[in-house]
């Protein structure tokens, strides 16, 4: 009673199979206005959902605009790279869509995997953010930021961490990482393999530089080139063990050291003024490098990953393996949009999720 037909339009369509379809009209019986109910595969735009997709297809296996547009042209149909570049940039802001609705309502993530990358846009160099569940490998944001200053990424995290109630932040040793997990009020992971092979180098060079020292030299407190090497014996233990208890060890050493005097500006630094950086160094961060041992579950197994793998994988997927065939992004929008798309057709596979991506 409230809606009538109103004719069967024609309308052609751009589709490797089907040249045009039928569109039923209606009519409102109150305030006579008219719509048109298309068929399955078919919307307001000329071209169908199944040429839309397939031109997101060709270019997400690591074609080019133009090498969509010929690959297209085989199958009779002519598509400009303008319309490829809106094919994409319409199905990564619907899986932008969904990746924030999926934060908003199902999201329940323990542990969150956090990384920059950069990318050239314009010529310029662009950081880029990427955030995973470190637990699962799960893309859950990709965005590009105005900078890798504190404030930026401090913000950031504030952000994710409200989305997603994570309670613990994996991320690499860089002091804005840390920072942004103190003021987010979440505890943070740091990634072992960023640290203990760095921290071995320096152990070995500080012990080639006491060798090379005289015989009566001493360090803070009396202490001998063989107390010394001692040291830094033990300090390789716990290093390579990373037991959590090993944190009372470490402020023995930092406290011993703590008087060695700092290097004059231009000078190079004592073997004992660099003990004293590294064990203070260690000291403050050993809470933050030994928190995968204390989230375990009742079968003993690590809640908390000890390395951010997962997310530099992720950022070598996600971006930079579709990137390296490019030469940079026009456009902020296509930062935001396709990088994001290539992790969401990657993490769910099928026709169903290309479908209504581009249905959305």
């Amino acid at each position: 009673m409230t809606f009538r037909r109103f004719g069967k339009p024609r309308k052609h369509l751009c589709d490797p199979y089907v040249t045009h379809v039928k569109a039923q009209r209606w009519q409102c019986t109150v305030c006579n206005c008219t719509f048109r109910i298309y068929p399955v595969g078919v919307t307001k735009r000329q071209q169908s959902l199944r040429l839309q997709g397939l031109s997101v297809l060709f270019w997400t296996l690591g074609m080019s605009l133009g090498g969509v547009t010929d690959a297209l042209s085989a199958f009779g149909c002519t598509l400009s790279r303008p319309g490829v570049l809106a094919n994409l940039r319409r199905a990564g802001m619907a899986a932008r869509r969904e990746k924030r609705e999926y934060l908003r309502s199902k999201a329940k993530v323990r542990v969150v995997g956090m990384d920059c990358s950069h990318l050239k846009l314009q010529g310029r160099d662009t950081t880029v953010i990427q955030a995973v569940d470190a637990q699962t490998g799960i893309t859950l944001d990709i965005t590009p930021l105005p900078g890798e200053d504190e404030r930026t990424i401090r913000r950031y995290v504030q952000t994710i961490v409200k989305l997603t109630g994570c309670k613990v932040l994996l991320t690499d040793d860089a002091d804005v990482f840390k920072a942004a997990a103190d003021a987010a009020a979440v505890e943070q992971q740091i990634c072992q393999q960023h640290v203990v092979p760095n921290t071995l180098q320096l152990i070995s060079e500080i012990a080639e530089q006491l060798e090379s020292l005289p015989a009566e030299s001493h360090g803070p407190d009396n202490a001998s080139i063989v107390d010394a090497l001692d040291d830094l014996a033990t300090l390789e233990e716990i290093i390579l063990g990373r037991a959590s208890g090993s944190g009372t060890h470490l402020d023995r050493l930092q406290r011993r050291y703590q008087h060695a005097p700092l290097p004059r500006k231009g000078t190079k630094a004592s073997p004992w003024a660099r003990l004293r950086l590294l064990t203070l160094d260690l000291s403050e961060d050993w809470p933050r490098l030994t928190l995968t041992d204390c989230y375990r579950d009742r079968t003993g197994k690590r809640l908390v990953p000890p390395t951010n793998n997962i997310s530099e994988q992720n950022i070598g997927r996600n971006i930079k393996e579709r990137y390296r065939t490019m030469r940079g992004y026009k456009s902020m929008q296509s930062v935001r949009c396709l990088p994001l798309l290539t992790a969401h057709l990657r993490e769910n596979q099928g026709s169903a999720c290309l479908a209504g991506l581009l249905a959305a």
